[in-house]
């Protein structure tokens, strides 16, 4: 059954175009899928643009494709380069996207993260491929090892797809919204108040599956999670969105294809906790791609003009509680109150 798509204003509907569109209707690409500094061009006389091309790159060819080059290719299997094996049940909020081979075989798609019982986030450039009916996909909820037959799988029947209509790979618009018709009974994380603000240094975790060495094919079965440091985010000029995240180290980063994984807090905050009612994993970013400057970009879901076009479709299936909430007012400062000295004096004078 093909995969349902949203109909609700300010999303649109996906037509037969099987090009990702910047909001300046120029052709965009999926992110990386090679090491930085990398990524490769060919021409439309010669190839099609190969899969493994920077968010850098793409932000320098975009005027091109006047010159025939596209970008068609869909996202591949994901990685986490520097991370570590997670156990079964430990992060059940992390959702493997998968899709279904010509064979009937179902492998690594994307990654995602369950944020309410009915909602999966991912990237925009991963639904949109789904929403064009270029991927078959399913959900698996709440399963560490791909291998095995744990967790909740959700098929294309059961899901609608929505996906941001200003998509851009210049702009932090990179989100897509997975709406399940029946709650799962998976454990699922929290969003951050809106407008938080992470500052550099903070450690945060990467979750995702695939390929953990750049230099070897192999992809591990089971979920690897790192520990990425937050970075103060070059826009290189105005180039990139400043709502961006950046967070990586040189040997613990999101690797080629690792699109829409979660960056989160394990352990957040009191006030996270309090924001999210509940003492959950609290998701920051979902995994969009890389500059020159940044090994690995997030979407940042707390940035409020993101969730605006999403407003009336969670709306309609009952889930505007999804979106983030704007943080707890704080309360005025009192005025100060004269000093005894300043008394003292006044008395004296008098």
């Amino acid at each position: 059954m093909p995969v349902r798509t949203g109909h609700a204003t300010g999303i649109s509907r996906e037509n037969a175009e099987p090009r990702m569109r910047d909001r300046k209707g120029r052709r965009g690409a999926v992110p990386r899928t090679s090491p930085p500094g990398r990524a490769r061009r060919r021409t439309k006389a010669s190839a099609l643009l190969r899969e493994s091309t920077s968010r850098r790159m793409v932000a320098a060819l975009a005027s091109a494709s006047a010159f025939g080059i596209v970008f068609t290719t869909a996202p591949t299997a994901s990685a986490v380069v520097g991370g570590a094996p997670v156990a079964d049940g430990e992060r059940p909020f992390v959702v493997q996207i998968q899709e279904q081979g010509d064979d009937g075989k179902w492998s690594h798609y994307c990654g995602a993260a369950l944020i309410d019982s009915r909602v999966v986030a991912t990237a925009a450039h991963c639904s949109r491929f789904i929403q064009q009916g270029k991927v078959k996909a399913r959900l698996v909820i709440g399963r560490a090892d791909s291998t095995t037959s744990g967790g909740t799988v959700v098929t294309s029947d059961h899901f609608s797809v929505y996906s941001h209509p200003d998509f851009s790979t210049l702009t932090n618009t990179d989100l897509g919204l997975l709406i399940l018709d029946s709650p799962v009974d998976q454990p699922s994380a929290a969003l951050p108040p809106l407008r938080t603000a992470l500052q550099p240094g903070r450690p945060l975790r990467l979750d995702g599956w695939g390929r953990t060495d750049l230099n070897d094919e192999k992809k591990p079965s089971r979920l690897q999670e790192a520990t990425l440091p937050v970075n103060a985010f070059d826009t290189e000029g105005g180039t990139w969105d400043k709502e961006f995240i950046c967070a990586g180290t040189a040997d613990k980063y999101a690797a080629p294809g690792d699109s829409g994984g979660p960056l989160f807090d394990p352990n957040p905050s009191e006030n996270a906790a309090k924001a999210a009612k509940a003492a959950k994993a609290v998701v920051y970013g979902l995994v969009t791609g890389s500059t020159n400057t940044c090994t690995g970009l997030f979407t940042n879901l707390a940035d409020p003009a993101i969730w605006k076009p999403f407003r009336e479709p969670l709306a309609s299936h009952g889930l505007s509680h999804v979106i983030p909430s704007e943080p707890p007012a704080q309360p005025p400062t009192p005025p100060k109150q004269p000093g005894t000295a300043h008394h003292a004096l006044a008395e004296a004078s008098g």
